[in-house]
């Protein structure tokens, strides 16, 4: 994808929601809670080949660098452990093109998918999707932007460390260091992720209140007090 304007930082990833209703094997049962499987896609240009990012997602030493502390072994069949207590296991890797892994911050492994594709003009297409399964009222109660938030800053820290989207925003690119998520321009930040994901909500089907009550719970949680 060629970018031929600029764009806001905030909108430097485009965004996509998918969410399908789970059945439970036994729907009849009154006590057993209906469950929701909703997909997660984060999709961003970063002006570095896929070759040059791969170190930068799969060794410890580069991905503390901008996301922070990672152990383990990070090839296939290894087990990881990553910041803020997630656990995850490497499925598969194409090296410099696909890396597929689960995900586990306690609530159980989740699919994850990373995916690096050249374009045209230089640029990778980094698409990163995160499928989640979990009780429909809690979903309905926290909304996408509790998962999604976590991958925004991260991809905002990765375009940050590699100059990466220098050329196609109308600002510079911040480091979300705890400093700058403290901040005036960190909280404007926040917002704005959770208003386009409560987006992103609504356009997959969820009720405007519903959403608009996920998006005041992802503030809540993300926000520091």
């Amino acid at each position: 994808m060629t970018v031929t304007e600029s764009l806001p930082v905030v909108d430097a990833v485009r965004r996509a929601l998918e969410i399908d209703e789970q059945v439970p094997a036994d729907a009849t049962a009154p006590d057993v809670p209906r469950r929701v499987r909703a997909v997660l896609t984060l999709t961003t240009n970063i002006a570095c080949a896929p070759a040059q990012l791969w170190p930068l997602l799969t060794r410890p030493g580069e991905l503390e660098r901008w996301f922070g502390p990672v152990s383990g072994e990070l090839i296939e069949g290894g087990r990881f452990e990553a910041p803020d207590g997630a656990l995850g296991r490497i499925l598969q890797v194409q090296e410099p093109h696909r890396i597929s892994l689960t995900w586990d911050q306690g609530a159980g492994e989740d699919p994850l998918l990373i995916q690096l594709d050249p374009e045209d003009d230089g640029t990778t297409q980094l698409m990163l999707r995160h499928a989640v399964e979990l009780e429909a009222e809690e979903f309905a109660r926290t909304g996408p932007g509790v998962l999604a938030l976590g991958w925004e800053i991260a991809l905002l820290a990765l375009a940050a460390h590699t100059d990466g989207w220098q050329a196609t925003c109308l600002a510079p690119v911040p480091s979300p260091t705890p400093r700058w998520r403290h901040g005036a321009q960190g909280e404007q930040y926040l917002r704005a992720w959770s208003v386009r994901w409560a987006a992103e909500a609504i356009a997959a089907g969820v009720e405007e209140a519903a959403a608009r009550q996920g998006e005041a719970e992802t503030l809540r949680r993300h926000l520091p007090a």
